[in-house]
C-alpha cells in the first residue's frame, strides 16, 4: 500500500504544482529568490505550528486576508489558529512527519503524516499553502483517504 500512497502523493503534488504554475503564468508573476526564501521561512513556521499546536507566531506569517479553504473558506489568521488548536485537541498527534516537500516559490506543498498516540491513528495528506512576500495567503488540505485499515 505504500506504493499507492506514494503514487497518490506524487500525482497530487504534480497536479497542484501544474495548476499553480498555470495560474502563475496567467498572472505573469515571477517569484524572486529573496521572496522564495521569505515564503520558505513562513512555511517552516506554519509547519512548526502544525507539528506542535503552538499558534503564537502565526500572525507573523499569515496575511490579514488569509483564506483557510479547508474549513469553508474562512478569512483571517484566527481561522487558521482555531483549526490547528481544534485538530490538536481532538487528535493529539504524538508525531508529525513531513514526508515530502515541494515548491515553485509561491506555492508550498507538503505531504504530511500526523501520527496519533495510538499507532493505528494516522492522518496523512497534502497540505498546500500559497505565499506572497513571506505571508500565507491561502491554504488547502487534501487528506489521503486511501489509507488501509489496520
Amino acid at each position: 500500500m505504500k506504493i499507492n500512497q506514494a503514487i497518490f502523493a506524487c500525482t497530487l503534488i504534480v497536479t497542484c504544482l501544474s495548476v499553480s504554475r498555470g495560474f502563475a503564468q496567467a498572472r505573469s508573476k515571477d517569484v524572486s529568490v529573496s521572496e522564495t526564501r521569505k515564503n520558505k521561512k513562513a512555511d517552516d513556521e506554519f509547519l512548526r505550528a502544525l507539528q506542535t499546536g503552538d499558534v503564537s507566531n502565526l500572525n507573523d506569517v499569515a496575511a490579514p486576508d488569509f483564506v483557510n479553504h479547508g474549513v469553508g473558506n474562512k478569512i483571517g489568521p484566527d481561522s487558521l489558529k482555531s483549526s490547528i488548536r481544534s485538530f490538536h485537541s481532538r487528535f493529539k498527534p504524538s508525531k508529525v512527519e513531513v514526508v515530502s516537500r515541494t515548491t515553485d516559490g509561491e506555492y508550498f506543498g507538503n505531504w504530511v503524516s500526523f501520527i496519533g498516540s495510538n499507532p493505528k491513528m494516522i492522518i496523512d495528506g497534502i497540505e498546500m499553502t500559497r505565499y506572497s512576500n513571506g505571508k500565507a495567503i491561502e491554504h488547502w488540505f487534501f487528506p489521503n483517504n486511501q489509507r488501509p485499515e489496520h
